[in-house]
Protein backbone atom coordinates (compact mmCIF):
# COMPACT_ATOMS: atom_id res chain seq x y z
CA UNK A 1 0.00 0.00 0.00
CA UNK A 2 2.85 2.36 0.76
CA UNK A 3 4.03 2.04 -2.84
CA UNK A 4 0.66 3.40 -4.03
CA UNK A 5 0.57 6.44 -1.73
CA UNK A 6 2.14 8.84 -4.26
CA UNK A 7 -0.32 7.68 -6.94
CA UNK A 8 -3.29 8.12 -4.60
CA UNK A 9 -1.99 11.55 -3.53
CA UNK A 10 -1.67 12.55 -7.18
CA UNK A 11 -5.20 11.34 -7.97
CA UNK A 12 -6.59 13.21 -4.97
CA UNK A 13 -4.84 16.37 -6.14
CA UNK A 14 -6.45 15.96 -9.56
CA UNK A 15 -9.88 15.41 -8.00
CA UNK A 16 -9.64 18.33 -5.59
CA UNK A 17 -8.33 20.74 -8.22
CA UNK A 18 -11.19 19.66 -10.48
CA UNK A 19 -13.81 20.17 -7.77
CA UNK A 20 -12.38 23.52 -6.71
CA UNK A 21 -11.83 24.54 -10.31
CA UNK A 22 -8.27 25.60 -9.60
CA UNK A 23 -5.20 24.62 -11.55
CA UNK A 24 -2.99 22.01 -9.95
CA UNK A 25 0.75 21.85 -10.38
CA UNK A 26 1.49 19.53 -13.37
CA UNK A 27 4.13 17.70 -11.30
CA UNK A 28 1.42 16.77 -8.79
CA UNK A 29 -0.71 15.28 -11.56
CA UNK A 30 2.05 13.26 -13.23
CA UNK A 31 1.48 9.99 -11.36
CA UNK A 32 -2.29 10.18 -11.81
CA UNK A 33 -1.85 10.66 -15.55
CA UNK A 34 0.58 7.78 -15.79
CA UNK A 35 -1.79 5.54 -13.80
CA UNK A 36 -4.73 6.43 -16.07
CA UNK A 37 -2.69 5.81 -19.22
CA UNK A 38 -1.34 2.49 -17.92
CA UNK A 39 -4.89 1.44 -17.02
CA UNK A 40 -5.99 2.28 -20.59
CA UNK A 41 -3.11 0.25 -22.05
CA UNK A 42 -3.79 -2.69 -19.71
CA UNK A 43 -7.46 -2.65 -20.72
CA UNK A 44 -6.77 -2.50 -24.47
CA UNK A 45 -3.44 -4.27 -25.14
CA UNK A 46 -5.17 -7.36 -26.59
CA UNK A 47 -6.42 -5.20 -29.45
CA UNK A 48 -3.79 -5.36 -32.23
CA UNK A 49 -4.84 -1.86 -33.30
CA UNK A 50 -3.52 -0.38 -30.02
CA UNK A 51 -0.50 1.71 -30.92
CA UNK A 52 1.28 4.68 -29.46
CA UNK A 53 -0.95 6.88 -31.63
CA UNK A 54 -4.04 5.42 -29.91
CA UNK A 55 -2.50 6.15 -26.52
CA UNK A 56 -1.67 9.70 -27.66
CA UNK A 57 -5.30 10.20 -28.71
CA UNK A 58 -6.59 8.81 -25.41
CA UNK A 59 -4.24 10.89 -23.26
CA UNK A 60 -4.85 14.17 -25.14
CA UNK A 61 -1.10 14.75 -25.02
CA UNK A 62 1.32 15.20 -27.86
CA UNK A 63 3.57 12.25 -28.64
CA UNK A 64 6.51 14.19 -27.24
CA UNK A 65 4.66 15.05 -24.01
CA UNK A 66 3.56 11.42 -23.61
CA UNK A 67 7.11 10.12 -23.99
CA UNK A 68 8.31 12.82 -21.62
CA UNK A 69 5.72 11.74 -19.06
CA UNK A 70 7.03 8.15 -19.16
CA UNK A 71 10.68 9.23 -19.13
CA UNK A 72 11.43 8.11 -15.57
CA UNK A 73 9.36 4.95 -15.88
CA UNK A 74 11.05 1.61 -16.62
CA UNK A 75 9.42 1.34 -20.05
CA UNK A 76 8.32 3.80 -22.69
CA UNK A 77 4.77 3.59 -24.06
CA UNK A 78 5.47 1.19 -26.93
CA UNK A 79 7.63 -0.96 -24.66
CA UNK A 80 4.85 -1.08 -22.08
CA UNK A 81 2.34 -2.29 -24.67
CA UNK A 82 4.82 -4.87 -25.94
CA UNK A 83 5.56 -6.07 -22.39
CA UNK A 84 1.83 -6.48 -21.64
CA UNK A 85 1.35 -8.48 -24.82
CA UNK A 86 4.41 -10.62 -24.16
CA UNK A 87 3.30 -11.28 -20.59
CA UNK A 88 -0.10 -12.43 -21.87
CA UNK A 89 1.52 -14.67 -24.49
CA UNK A 90 3.82 -16.24 -21.90
CA UNK A 91 0.89 -16.84 -19.56
CA UNK A 92 -1.05 -18.52 -22.38
CA UNK A 93 2.00 -20.63 -23.25
CA UNK A 94 2.35 -21.66 -19.58
CA UNK A 95 -1.19 -23.00 -19.35
CA UNK A 96 -1.55 -26.75 -19.17
CA UNK A 97 -3.81 -26.72 -22.22
CA UNK A 98 -1.45 -24.57 -24.30
CA UNK A 99 -0.68 -27.51 -26.58
CA UNK A 100 -4.30 -27.35 -27.81
CA UNK A 101 -3.84 -23.84 -29.18
CA UNK A 102 -1.83 -22.89 -32.20
CA UNK A 103 0.94 -20.33 -31.89
CA UNK A 104 -0.78 -17.90 -34.30
CA UNK A 105 -3.91 -18.17 -32.12
CA UNK A 106 -1.89 -17.33 -28.98
CA UNK A 107 -0.25 -14.41 -30.80
CA UNK A 108 -3.65 -13.04 -31.84
CA UNK A 109 -5.15 -13.53 -28.37
CA UNK A 110 -2.21 -11.60 -26.91
CA UNK A 111 -2.67 -8.64 -29.23
CA UNK A 112 0.26 -9.26 -31.55
CA UNK A 113 -0.30 -8.55 -35.22
CA UNK A 114 1.54 -11.72 -36.25
CA UNK A 115 3.33 -14.78 -34.94
CA UNK A 116 6.63 -13.23 -36.03
CA UNK A 117 5.96 -10.14 -33.87
CA UNK A 118 5.26 -12.39 -30.88
CA UNK A 119 8.42 -14.43 -31.47
CA UNK A 120 10.51 -11.26 -31.70
CA UNK A 121 8.99 -9.75 -28.53
CA UNK A 122 9.44 -12.94 -26.50
CA UNK A 123 13.07 -13.21 -27.60
CA UNK A 124 13.81 -9.53 -26.87
CA UNK A 125 12.15 -9.45 -23.44
CA UNK A 126 13.13 -12.91 -22.16
CA UNK A 127 16.04 -14.08 -24.28
CA UNK A 128 14.13 -17.29 -24.99
CA UNK A 129 12.66 -18.72 -28.14
CA UNK A 130 9.01 -19.80 -28.08
CA UNK A 131 9.99 -23.48 -27.99
CA UNK A 132 12.57 -22.78 -25.29
CA UNK A 133 9.93 -21.01 -23.24
CA UNK A 134 7.52 -23.91 -23.61
CA UNK A 135 10.17 -26.41 -22.51
CA UNK A 136 10.99 -24.58 -19.26
CA UNK A 137 7.72 -23.63 -17.53
CA UNK A 138 9.45 -22.50 -14.30
CA UNK A 139 11.66 -20.08 -16.20
CA UNK A 140 8.61 -18.95 -18.15
CA UNK A 141 6.77 -18.12 -14.90
CA UNK A 142 9.82 -16.21 -13.64
CA UNK A 143 9.81 -14.07 -16.78
CA UNK A 144 6.07 -13.46 -16.37
CA UNK A 145 6.71 -12.25 -12.81
CA UNK A 146 9.45 -9.88 -14.05
CA UNK A 147 7.18 -8.47 -16.75
CA UNK A 148 4.38 -8.06 -14.22
CA UNK A 149 6.68 -5.93 -12.04
CA UNK A 150 7.68 -3.82 -15.04
CA UNK A 151 4.09 -3.15 -16.08
CA UNK A 152 2.45 -2.46 -12.75
CA UNK A 153 1.60 1.01 -11.49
Amino acid sequence: MQRLQPVVRSMMTALISSLLETAADPCDLRLARIAAIKKFMRKNFRNPALTVDEVVAYSCLSRRALYSLFEGDGLQVSGHIRALRTMEALELLAEETAWKRSLPDIAGASGFSSLQAMRRAVRELTGLSISGAQETPDLLRAHVAELRKLTEL
